[in-house]
Parts: C-alpha cells; structure tokens; sequence
C-alpha cells in the first residue's frame, strides 16, 4: 500500500470519514437512551414488524447468531423485549416488545433521521436527488456480481 493511497483526497477517503461521523453521531443521540446503534437497528427492525424471530432478525441484519444473542440479552435484561416460544416449533425463538419496552422505543428520536437531517441541512433538494443516484450506481459498481 503507498502513501497516497490513504490521501485525503481520494473519494473512499471522503467516504469513510462521512461514514464514521455518521456512526459518531448517531452514538452521540442513542446514548441518553442508554443505547448503542446495534440494539437500536434491532429495536427499530421490532418496532416495524411487531414481532420478529431470532432467524430473521439474525439475516436481517447480517450478523452472526452469538453476536446478535448477547445484543437480545442485553435489550432483554433491560425490560425491553422478550423471548417467546413460536407456536408452530418450540426451537424457534420469537422476539417482542415487553410493554415498557414498548413505551421506551416510542419516546426515542430516531437517531439516523436526526442525524440525516443534520447531514443534509442546507443541501437543495436537487443535489441531494443527484448524490442519491451517484451513490447507487456508486454501490452497484461494487456489488459482488457473482
């Protein structure tokens, strides 16, 4: 690797660091609640289904099961969700909101509308139309095609 590869110039530099801001920020909003960013997507994925199996949440999230079990843990301990048998095959772990749970993730700002807000303030709305579209094909030129 040279020097130059790591220069501040090159747009993956440029990306990288937007990314990591990004993550910064949204610790920085998450953190008054107690959270981190992985319980978060975890509780927001919840919130949108109603309830969630452990599988789904797993490959949902592309991360492995002790990874995500230790997270499920930490979120139960702390009174937000539960475990549940499914009905349909005692294995199969069913999670859901506890009713203070609930509550809880009802009172929290998403915190990647937030930040996104802040990111993108004072931004024309046509320039942010065009950095979508670049940052697409940006992703679809990476994507592994195999």
């Amino acid at each position: 690797m040279t020097a130059a590869a790591a220069h501040p110039e090159f747009l993956s530099y440029r990306t990288k660091r937007l990314y990591l801001l990004i993550s910064q920020r949204i610790d920085d909003e998450l953190r008054p609640h107690g959270l981190g960013r992985s319980q978060w997507q975890i509780l927001s994925r919840l919130a949108r289904a109603g309830t969630l199996t452990q599988k789904d949440l797993q490959h949902a999230l592309q991360v492995e099961s002790a990874t995500l079990t230790g997270i499920v843990d930490t979120l139960a301990a702390k009174g937000w969700l539960q475990r549940l048998e499914s009905a349909e095959d005692k294995r199969v772990k069913v999670l859901e909101f506890t009713p203070a749970g609930r509550e809880r993730v009802k009172a929290i700002p998403d915190p990647y509308e937030l930040v996104e807000t802040r990111m993108l303030a004072d931004i024309p709305a046509e320039d942010r139309i065009h950095m979508r579209r670049v940052l697409e094909a940006m992703i679809a030129n990476l994507e592994d095609r195999s």
